[in-house]
């Protein structure tokens, strides 16, 4: 028998189509009669999306589909053991990445168990890849098991699917804007608010299990939008790790089927872990990790990243709508921070009166204000009234305050103007001599911004910014420090614009 190779798969689907095509393979490999060194189990994933790209590249945009990484899927997996919960779903299983290593973990004997007493449950949309996703694990359990798989093609959000009970919960939903509202879901708030189709499967995800692991982007932590969901999030408990997406980042494999001309999915991740622990009320959350692509095997270990998540609880309210994502050694500094200030920089800057200060509208490793109108089409203009207070926010603008409150409130690729006026600002704290500091500082650095101008190309067009020497930044820091009373080294913020859990060492590119 001849081997089944790549061109056999594209020839079976110009024949018979994507999805007859892969009927034939699963049941060929279920009652092995299929012979290739390519189409095996563990590609299957990666198989389909070639398949998915061949036939048409919008359906994988269309869903947002984004497949779980092994070593993420074990991570995940090994998180989900330890919770709560006797019945197993994947929601959004896809060709099953998630739940075939979650089955791994947990070892031949436990997953025979499962499957046999029916407490195995699959959701997803994707008729092709829900059947792959099943047909693998009887591939690798034993095919008596195929039929015991309980395999829901369905519209998760429909409110006539229900999870069922004393269940836990493993996911990877699609990412993707809700353009329109399915005939039969219930249109809760967090929908109507957020018009995300991650959320709502968050949302139904935690009220309908026990205990879940769910990896999402992470705009849910602070964005204005997601508030609803953070509100229904009070009424449960866990914990939530986030990354960013430079220098590494958690989808780290091709994409295939999406129409654009990166090689690797850009999606700022999160894991959110749901414990619900008894008389607990909230959800502890670490800082936005970064990390480079030789750390990764470092970087995503169960025990490393919990080490990381601070013990506060978070919880929102009227007053802090957002979680933030904060080091569990700047805690203190953070809370004396929002302590002593009294009032945000919101009020003291407009659109269109006083002396002008420029920022560029990106910040990947520092923030910068400047005097001079940068020649770059990503840019911001803010005006300061109160000439007495210009350089202080020119200052504030380049610490590490301003950078280090977007990290902990939004950290995406854009600093929202509304993060801008929400930085709380402590002008009052600071002596006489501090200010004339600040203004000295301030002058210096606007005399010599011609001196630290960089160039990117973005787009094919150069994009001008300002980089400004570390020192001023320390000296800043050191000025506010002390007007604060806080008694640590400005060092300890080094890690914050560090391109690395690992690296304290300042990187160079801001854009």
């Amino acid at each position: 028998m001849a081997k089944y190779e790549m061109s056999n798969y594209f020839n079976d689907i110009d024949k018979k189509g994507l999805k007859r095509t892969w009927h034939s393979i699963l049941s060929k490999t279920l009652n092995e009669t299929f012979e290739s060194d390519i189409f095996i189990v563990d590609n299957f994933g990666e198989l389909y999306e070639i398949g998915l790209e061949y036939v048409n590249k919008i359906d994988k945009k269309e869903m947002g589909k984004y497949y779980t990484p092994k070593d993420v899927s074990v991570l995940m997996s090994k998180w989900m053991i330890n919770l709560k919960g006797e019945k197993i779903c994947d929601v959004g299983c896809g060709c099953g990445n998630l739940i075939l290593s979650y089955l791994e973990c947990i070892g031949i004997d436990e997953t025979i168990r499962l499957i046999d007493n029916g407490y195995l449950y699959l959701y997803d949309l994707d008729e092709i890849a829900l059947s792959i996703c099943k047909y693998s694990i009887a591939i690798k359990y034993g095919k008596k098991f195929l039929k015991k798989i309980k395999a829901k093609h369905c519209d998760f959000l429909n409110k006539d699917i229900k999870l069922p009970k004393n269940c836990k919960v493993i996911s990877n939903p699609p990412y993707f804007k809700i353009k329109k509202y399915g005939e039969n879901w219930e249109i809760t708030k967090v929908i109507n608010d957020s018009k995300e189709l991650y959320s709502a499967f968050i949302e139904k995800i935690i009220t309908q299990s026990v205990a879940s692991v769910i990896i999402t982007p992470y705009s849910f932590i602070g964005s204005d939008k997601f508030y609803s969901l953070r509100q229904i999030m009070n009424n449960y408990n866990g914990f939530i790790v986030s990354f960013d997406n430079v220098p590494g980042n958690i989808f780290n494999g091709r994409k295939h089927g999406i129409f654009n001309t990166n090689t690797g999915n850009s999606v700022r991740a999160a894991i959110t872990v749901v414990i619900n622990d008894d008389n607990i009320k909230g959800f502890r959350i670490g800082p936005l990790i970064r990390f480079k692509t030789e750390e990764r095997n470092k970087i995503l270990n169960n025990d490393f990243l919990v080490k990381l998540i601070n013990d506060r609880y978070q919880v929102v309210d009227s007053h802090t709508k957002a979680f933030y994502k904060c080091h569990k050694d700047l805690l203190k500094i953070l809370d004396c921070w929002e302590k002593n200030s009294d009032d945000k920089l919101g009020n003291i800057i407009n659109s269109n009166i006083g002396e002008k200060i420029y920022l560029p509208t990106t910040c990947r490793y520092f923030t910068v204000g400047s005097k001079k109108n940068l020649k770059r089409i990503g840019k911001r203009v803010i005006c300061v009234k109160d000439k007495e207070k210009y350089n202080y926010v020119y200052c504030m603008l380049n610490s590490t305050f301003a950078y280090w409150y977007w990290r902990l409130y939004d950290g995406g690729i854009n600093c929202p103007l509304t993060i801008i006026n929400s930085i709380p600002i402590f002008y009052n704290k600071l002596t006489n001599q501090q200010k004339m500091e600040i203004n000295k500082i301030a002058n210096e650095m606007q005399k010599n911004e011609d001196k630290y101008l960089v160039y990117k190309m973005n787009a094919g067009k150069s994009q001008e910014n300002i980089k400004f020497p570390i020192e001023y930044r320390n000296r800043i820091n050191k000025i506010f420090f002390n007007a604060l009373g806080i008694n640590e080294s400005t060092d300890i913020f080094n890690k914050i614009h560090s391109s690395s859990l690992f690296s304290s060492k300042e990187f160079g590119d801001n854009e």
